[in-house]
């Protein structure tokens, strides 16, 4: 079965280098990433991913990538045979919530903007989401930071204004009415994101919910066995 992988925010389609994705599996670059214009709003995304996935049966998506992927359920709710979805959250209920979350996407833009890429990145990286990467090995971190590098400062900015979480739909309504088998998966460290796993495996009807030990929120940095080993299971959760 064919996948479209879609990356989380600061990645790239080599974030999914370590799984062993599908022969034929379709990874493209989100907006805003390694020079790919920002073409439109978070419908207009998933418009666009939706249709270069055209011809796959499986879905894969991590984080805004996961996030992408929901919107995608949600669009075409029997399209996809199966799922996998990672660390992703379903949309912001309120627009008090909305609002904050664009203060703070604001700020991440500032730095972009005035500081560069490269002070950006090292305060993403200190972001307590991020500390479960502690144990990782350096030669991991090192390979993520590059990875991180190699976008622009500009790009990323268009992305957070454009696709920031507070610019999404609540998808939990829709989300109600999909009928792929779908796999939620999240580290048991990644507390708020667990919580929301929950929640998801509630709505989304037939959903099986992952939790990986030790784990935080990339788990395809660091649980890339399990990961892989979700799309192998090709069926009903």
């Amino acid at each position: 079965m064919r996948y479209l992988l879609l990356h989380g925010f600061t990645g790239s389609p080599e974030s999914f280098a370590a799984l062993a994705a599908p022969s034929g599996s379709v990874a493209p670059v989100l907006g805003g990433h390694l020079g790919r214009p920002v073409l439109g709003g978070f419908a207009e995304e998933v418009e666009r991913l939706a249709e270069l996935g055209r011809g796959c049966e499986g879905l894969l998506g991590y984080s805004l990538g996961g996030r992408f992927a929901l919107g995608i359920l949600a669009r075409y709710p029997q399209r996809f045979r199966h799922a996998v979805i990672v660390s992703a959250h379903p949309g912001l209920v309120s627009d008090a919530e909305r609002a904050q979350r664009r203060e703070g996407d604001a700020r991440f833009v500032q730095v972009l903007r005035e500081r560069g890429l490269e002070a950006f990145v090292d305060i993403w990286q200190a972001l307590p989401l991020w500390a479960s990467q502690g144990a990782l090995p350096d030669a991991v971190k090192a390979g993520q930071r590059l990875q991180r590098l190699r976008h622009e400062a500009e790009g990323l900015a268009q992305s957070l204004i454009a696709h920031g979480l507070g610019e999404m739909p609540d998808l939990r309504p829709a989300l109600r009415q999909v009928k792929s088998a779908v796999e939620l998966v999240v580290g048991e460290q990644d507390r708020k994101f667990a919580v929301l796993g929950q929640e998801l495996a509630g709505i989304i009807g037939g959903a099986c919910l992952t939790l990986a030990p030790s784990s935080g929120h990339n788990l395809l940095l660091e649980r890339p066995e399990l990961v892989s080993g979700l799309l192998r299971r090709e069926g009903s959760p």
